[in-house]
C-alpha cells in the first residue's frame, strides 16, 4: 500500500502534467499518467489518490477562478506551475475529497512547496491557503 504522503505526491505530479499539457493544448489522460507513476493499474490504486486526482482536474477552472481573489497582487496564470499544482491539489483536498485540519492542510503545502518550488514561493502558498481554508 501506498503511503498518504506518496499519494499526495504522486497527486501532485498528475496535477502538474495535467497543467503542462492544458498549457501547451496537448491531450492529457490523468489516468493513464497516474498508472505509469505508481506503476499499478488505475482502478488498483487507493480510492483517495485517485478522487485528489480527479476531483482537481474536474473542478479545475471552478478551483481556479476560487482561488482568484485570495492571489493578493497576482494572478493565477503567473504563479509558477508547480505552485499552481500544489495550490489546487490543496484546494481540492479540503473541498472536495475531505475536509482536514487547516494547519496539517497547509503544512503538506508548505512541505512540497520547499521540496519541488524555487525561492521562497512557499511562504506564498501559506498566505494563500491561510485565506482560503476556513477556520474551524
Amino acid at each position: 500500500m501506498i503511503s498518504r504522503n506518496k499519494q499526495q505526491e504522486y497527486a501532485l505530479y498528475v496535477i502538474y502534467g495535467a497543467l503542462v499539457h492544458r498549457r501547451a493544448n496537448v491531450d492529457f489522460a490523468p489516468d493513464q499518467a497516474l498508472s505509469d507513476l505508481t506503476e499499478i493499474d488505475y482502478y488498483e490504486n487507493d480510492i483517495f489518490l485517485r478522487e485528489l486526482v480527479i476531483k482537481s482536474l474536474v473542478h479545475l477552472d471552478q478551483i481556479i477562478e476560487d482561488l482568484g481573489p485570495h492571489l493578493v497582487k497576482w494572478k493565477f496564470d503567473r504563479l509558477n506551475m508547480l505552485s499552481q499544482a500544489i495550490l489546487i491539489m490543496s484546494y481540492s483536498h479540503y473541498f472536495y475529497v475531505e475536509k482536514i485540519d487547516k494547519a496539517i492542510l497547509i503544512n503538506i503545502a508548505v512541505k512540497f512547496a520547499k521540496k519541488f518550488v524555487p525561492g521562497e514561493d512557499y511562504k506564498y502558498i501559506n498566505a494563500v491557503l491561510d485565506r482560503v481554508i476556513p477556520n474551524e
